[in-house]
């Protein structure tokens, strides 16, 4: 890793907190999940053949960065580890992370991000805090719009070892 380019892209805010997601069998959905995103759900995730159960998960821990510069989702999650696999999340433990962990989520409508892979592809899942509940939209990880840091938009991980 290229840790002068990770510190320029992304800043570490969760720090040595214990953010913990427990293990999960992976069958909830975010298409489904209204009581979870009750101000909009992307119909993307059906569109795109994304509502699909996941495999199981064990215990996951997680780190939470947020954006210091302009950058594509390709340069902010690869600025994290080039092994995008290992920054992989599924739908059920995005949503656990919603109802568990709601403190932690970017306000005000803006972006909190993760990623999933489905169908051998990688999307960015992006979860938003409004005045009716959460809004959840879904983007292809090649999506070259440039998210502007002066939001500070955030990204949600799991705690591995980077390479």
């Amino acid at each position: 890793m290229n840790k002068a380019n990770s510190f320029n892209v992304l800043r570490l805010i969760s720090g040595n907190e214990k953010i913990m997601i427990e293990a999960l069998d992976g069958q909830a959905t975010i298409a489904n999940a209204k009581n979870i995103f009750k101000s909009f759900i992307d119909t993307d995730f059906k569109n795109w053949g994304l509502n699909n159960p996941s495999s199981a998960t064990g215990e996951t821990l997680l780190d939470i960065h947020e954006m210091v510069r302009d950058a594509t989702f390709n340069q902010m999650f690869n600025s994290l580890n080039t092994d995008l696999d290992k920054l992989v999340m599924t739908q059920a433990q995005i949503i656990r992370f919603c109802e568990k962990h709601p403190t932690w989520f970017r306000q005000g409508g803006l972006g909190t991000f993760f990623l999933i892979k489905e169908n051998s592809e990688y999307f960015v899942v992006l979860v938003g805090v409004y005045s009716d509940g959460l809004l959840v939209n879904v983007y292809r990880f090649g999506y070259d719009y440039v998210w502007r840091a002066e939001y500070r938009p955030r990204l949600v991980v799991p705690q591995r070892p980077f390479n």
